[in-house]
C-alpha cells in the first residue's frame, strides 16, 4: 500500500500536457503491475493475507475513469470515370463510363450524376453525348451512397475540328445589277486556333475580305465566288459557290429556215441573252398549225440546227423557245418551211 500511495502521489499534479484521465489510468496500470510481482505479496503485514491488503487497492483503481479511444468511420464514396481522358473530332460523340465506382465499409453506390461541361448532363453508371462545337470540356461525375455520402471526380474532353470554311449568300441568283450578302459565320476552327481572316474572291475581278460582306454585280454571267479562311496558325481552306447573275429576257431574233435538201430542214437564228439555262426546238406539222411540241433540246450558246428525214413536200413551223436561269421562258417568231 505505501507504494501505491508513493505513485499516487507522483501522479497526483500532472503537468499541463497530461489529463487527469491519463494520470489515473496510469496509477491503474502501476497497481496491476504491482500485484502481479512476488513482492507485492512478501510485504503483507503479519497476521494478515496479502490478499486482503492488495483487494481495495484494486477495487479503487477499478473506479478510476479511463481513457476512449474515439476511431472516425472509415466509409467513404468513390467517383470513377472511364476512361481518363476523351477527346473526338466535331460532332463528337464521347461514352463514359461510371461503374468502376465504389463505396467502402458497409455501403454502396445508389446514384450516378454527370454534366458535360456544355450545358448538358445524363445520370446513370453509362452515359453518351455529342459535342457539336469544338472545345476543351470538363465533364464531371457525382456518386452517391446509400448512407448519405457523396463523392465527384471530373476528367477533360477535348471535342476537335479542322478549319473548315462554310458561307451563304443572298440572293443565289437575280437580274443584274444584282446585290449580294455573304456570310461567312458557319466557318469554324479549333477551340484553341480561331480564325483570324475572311478573304473573298466575288468572280469578277473584286476582291474583299471579313466575315460579313456584300458585293454588287453589274454584269451578267455565272459567277464563281471564292472564300479562304486562316486561321491564327496558318491553317487554312478555301471553299466556293456560283451567283447567277441574270440579263433581261429576250429571245433569239432572226429566226430562218430552209430545206437544203430533200426531206431535210435547217435552221439558224441570233440569240441575244448571255444567261440562258437552254433553247428549245419546237416543231408543228401545217402551214396554220399551232401544236408546237419539243424536238431537240440544245445550250444557250446554239446559233442552228438541222433534221432529215421528214415527208417531202410538207410544210412545217417551227420556233425557238428560250429558258433562263431564273425559270423565265420566251419564244422566238414563228417561220415555215416546206421540205424538197
Amino acid at each position: 500500500m505505501p507504494a501505491l500511495l508513493s505513485r499516487l502521489r507522483r501522479v497526483s499534479r500532472p503537468s499541463r500536457s497530461t489529463g487527469w484521465a491519463a494520470a489515473l489510468a496510469l496509477v491503474l496500470v502501476s497497481a496491476l503491475a504491482g500485484l502481479a510481482t512476488p513482492t507485492a505479496a512478501a510485504a503483507a503485514p503479519a497476521g494478515g493475507s496479502a490478499a486482503s491488503h492488495i483487494a481495495p487497492a484494486v477495487a479503487s483503481a477499478a473506479l478510476a475513469p479511463t481513457a476512449q479511444l474515439d476511431f472516425p468511420s472509415m466509409d467513404v464514396a468513390v467517383a470513377v470515370i472511364s476512361p481518363a481522358a476523351a477527346a473526338g473530332i466535331v460532332p463528337a460523340t464521347i461514352s463514359f463510363d461510371g461503374t468502376g465506382s465504389y463505396c467502402l465499409e458497409v455501403c454502396s453506390i445508389t446514384s450516378w450524376e454527370w454534366t458535360f461541361g456544355d450545358g448538358a448532363g445524363a445520370s446513370g453508371p453509362l452515359a453518351s453525348h455529342t459535342y457539336l462545337t469544338s472545345g476543351l470540356y470538363t465533364v464531371t461525375l457525382t456518386v452517391h451512397s446509400s448512407n448519405g455520402l457523396t463523392g465527384t471526380t471530373s476528367i477533360q474532353v477535348n471535342a476537335w475540328t479542322y478549319t473548315l470554311g462554310s458561307f451563304t449568300m443572298t440572293p443565289t441568283r437575280g437580274l443584274v445589277p444584282l446585290a449580294v450578302a455573304f456570310d461567312a459565320s458557319a466557318s469554324v476552327s479549333n477551340w484553341d486556333r480561331p480564325i483570324v481572316s475572311y478573304a473573298w474572291d466575288f468572280g469578277d475581278g473584286t476582291t474583299g475580305s471579313g466575315r460579313l460582306v456584300s458585293h454588287t454585280y453589274t454584269t451578267p454571267a455565272v459567277r464563281q465566288v471564292a472564300l479562304t479562311v486562316t486561321d491564327s496558325m496558318g491553317g487554312y481552306q478555301t471553299v466556293g459557290g456560283y451567283v447567277f447573275v441574270q440579263d433581261p429576257m429576250l429571245p433569239p431574233t432572226n429566226l430562218k429556215a430552209t430545206s437544203p435538201t430533200k426531206g431535210a430542214v435547217k435552221l439558224s437564228w441570233t440569240n441575244r441573252m448571255v444567261l440562258v439555262s437552254e433553247l428549245n426546238i419546237e416543231r408543228c406539222a401545217g402551214s396554220s398549225c399551232t401544236s408546237f411540241v419539243p424536238i431537240f433540246v440544245t445550250q444557250g450558246t446554239t446559233t442552228s440546227f438541222s433534221e432529215s428525214g421528214l415527208k417531202s413536200g410538207t410544210t412545217f413551223r417551227y420556233r425557238i423557245r428560250v429558258v433562263d436561269y431564273l425559270g423565265n421562258t420566251g419564244y422566238s417568231s414563228i417561220v415555215s418551211v416546206k421540205t424538197r
